[in-house]
Parts: structure tokens; sequence; C-alpha cells
């Protein structure tokens, strides 16, 4: 694999993924259980992420720097978030509480908002506003995204800006994906290829292998909720995601 995304962002790779790779699907999230499978090509994610990036500079007043604790399971809604939130050059804290602001799916947020104001991402499937009511100090977040802007209106992030609390500290997004490449090498993944990421994986490689393995080694990853065992054939997959 080459060195192009040595000295690149987050943002920067995804856009270019956006303008080469248009159509082609980046993420795929599936959870045989319910019969759920969602697709996000490239264009897709890049949508996500500037509403997201936009909501979190303009509704909830982050700057660059600010972290977000995100608590959200193996679901297309933790590749959008984790695109956002780099878009916007905040940290992304796994599972962290002592941040600028905790973002949960629904099942999290009584459990969360105790600890701070709790943005509620919706996991229905085509991301529709949540149903009933949450806890005093979380809020639903479906609107306030939908309704930003699809292009950044921020100074956009570049490669020293912090980007994952790991289990080594925090690393810049330069880092961030030169450890994503390197991963995808580890599990096999080459260009072109379709990573699977499942419940068994934990740890910062979960994280990773969400967005910046796939945007790090122009490859898919499909994200399957639960046991991934049986996706393998149907999604044609070419790699696995492991935990070291």
């Amino acid at each position: 694999m080459g060195s192009v995304h040595d000295v690149a962002d987050v943002w920067t790779v995804l856009r270019a993924r956006a303008r080469t790779s248009a159509g082609a699907p980046l993420v795929t999230y599936l959870d045989p259980a319910r019969g759920e499978r969602v697709e996000l090509s490239a264009v897709s994610v890049e949508n996500a992420a500037a509403k997201i990036a936009n909501a979190l500079r303009d509704t909830f007043d982050l700057e660059a720097g600010a972290t977000v604790g995100l608590h959200l399971p193996v679901h297309w809604q933790r590749a959008a978030w984790c695109a956002g939130a780099w878009t916007a050059g905040c940290v992304v804290v796994p599972e962290g509480t002592d941040v600028d602001l905790l973002v949960s799916g629904p099942d999290e947020a009584a459990a969360l908002a105790s600890r701070g104001r709790v943005a509620v991402v919706s996991l229905h499937p085509f991301g529709l506003p949540l149903d009933g009511e949450l806890p005093p100090g979380a809020e639903d977040v479906t609107v306030a995204v939908r309704q930003q802007p699809d292009a950044y209106l921020y100074e956009p992030p570049d490669a020293g800006s912090a980007a994952l609390l790991t289990e080594d500290g925090v690393v810049d997004q330069g880092v961030l994906l030169e450890r994503a490449r390197d991963l995808g090498v580890r599990w096999g993944l080459e260009t072109g290829g379709r990573l699977l990421a499942d419940d068994a994986v934990r740890g910062t490689e979960a994280w990773l292998a969400a967005l910046a393995v796939p945007l790090a080694c122009s490859a898919a990853t499909v994200l399957v909720r639960g046991d991934g065992a049986a996706a393998v054939d149907p999604e044609r997959i070419t790699a696995r995601a492991t935990s070291a």
C-alpha cells in the first residue's frame, strides 16, 4: 500500500474517496437478528460527516480539540459519528464519560444522563427520529444534524489535529491513519477489499475498523452487530478484523 495518507487528515481522505469512488460502498451495516442492512457510499459518509461536524460546532458549541465520548454499538452510526467528530477536529473518546459531550444510543442514555449533556443517536436503520421520552439532560440529535448544511462550514482539521484516545494516549489524525493502514496490512486487507468487523472486535481496533481502516486502505468495511460469521459469503468478505 502506498503512503498517500501519511500526512493527511480524515476529512481530506474521505473527500478524495468520495470524488474517486463516489458510488462504491464504504460502510455496510448488518444486524442479522433484525434483518437490517444499510450500505453507505463515501459520498453518503461525507455528507453525514459534514452535517454532524457542523452540529458539533454550532448546536453543541464545541471547538477543535474538544472531547466527544462515543457510546455507540457496532453500527453505521459509529462510522458516521467518528467521521463527524474528526471532521470537526474533535477527539473521539470511546466510551468515555469525562468529556465535553456524551454521544450515545438510546439504551445508554439513561445511565449517562447524570454525567452531562447527552446527544442521543437514533439506531434506526435509516436514522429516523427516536420514539418515546428521553431522560432529562438527553436529547435526540436527529433533527439538529439533518438541518445542517451538507458542506462543512468551519476550519477543517489537519494531520496534526488530535483525533482518538487510545490505550497509548491521544493520537493525531496523521498517526490515526498510519495505524489504520498498519492494521489493514495485519488483517490482510487489500485495496478494494471488504473488511468484516463484528462484536468480537474490542478496544482501539474496533473503532479504527469502523471507518479509518477502510479509508486508509482504499477498501470497505462491513460492520456486523452480533456474530459476523454468517456474513462472510454473501458480503464477499476478504479480511476480518481482530483484537490484539
